[in-house]
């Protein structure tokens, strides 16, 4: 008893000096603004060109940035079994990004983003086409984007970021056209950040 005692006592004390010397990614960050804006996309999906527009928000610790984001994108891929219309991608979730050094004009900038969403057919009247199909289509799928690019501070509230990044898509088996790799591609990105970012002078540091 005594020896288990003794076992269970020295774990509380190791969980203890754990506790005191453990490191966290945002421990010695802190918060330094917001910001919320649109994002812009041009991508192709089997030769076909199409356009995404979105936004997203978020909070900026020093160099990094936590956020949320949701955004849609349309393809015109010929159909042969489906109403005439456009392949809607649409999606949303985490945004992650990393400025550095963010207090320069003009700077490095990469973000990841981490969405799920759906798949269908729209047209100019309706969002989703409500075709007998559509549900086949409607499915959830995993949208990973990683991207990089150069942002540029145009005013102490307003960044402007240039990216290229790619659209990887999981759970999607094909169809509308589609094989079931195909949304997977290059995407170029313009994205316009409003808000605070926490650096008023040139003086200031990113630390």
């Amino acid at each position: 008893m005594k020896f288990l005692m003794t076992i269970a006592f020295s774990a509380l004390v190791m969980m203890q000096a754990q506790a005191q010397t453990e490191q966290t990614l945002f421990q010695k960050s802190k918060i330094r603004g917001g910001f919320g804006g649109p994002i812009f996309t041009y991508g192709k999906v089997k030769g076909n060109g199409g356009y995404g527009a979105g936004g997203g928000g978020g909070l900026v610790f020093n160099q990094f940035m936590i956020g949320g984001f949701g955004q849609g994108e349309l393809f015109t891929v010929p159909q042969t079994d489906q109403p005439d219309g456009a392949v809607a991608l649409g999606y949303g979730g985490l945004w992650l990004g990393y400025s550095i050094p963010t207090q320069k004009a003009v700077h490095g900038y990469a973000s990841m983003k981490v969405g799920v969403g759906g798949i269908g057919i729209t047209n100019d009247y309706d969002w989703w086409d409500e075709d007998p199909d559509f549900d086949t289509y409607d499915k959830a799928i995993l949208v990973l984007m990683p991207e990089v690019g150069v942002e540029v501070n145009v005013f102490h509230w307003m960044r402007l970021a240039g990216t290229v990044g790619y659209r990887y898509v999981n759970g999607f088996e094909g169809g509308l056209g589609l094989g079931k790799k195909d949304l997977n591609a290059p995407v170029f990105g313009l994205t316009m950040r409003f808000g605070w970012f926490g650096h008023r002078n040139a003086g200031e540091n990113a630390d």
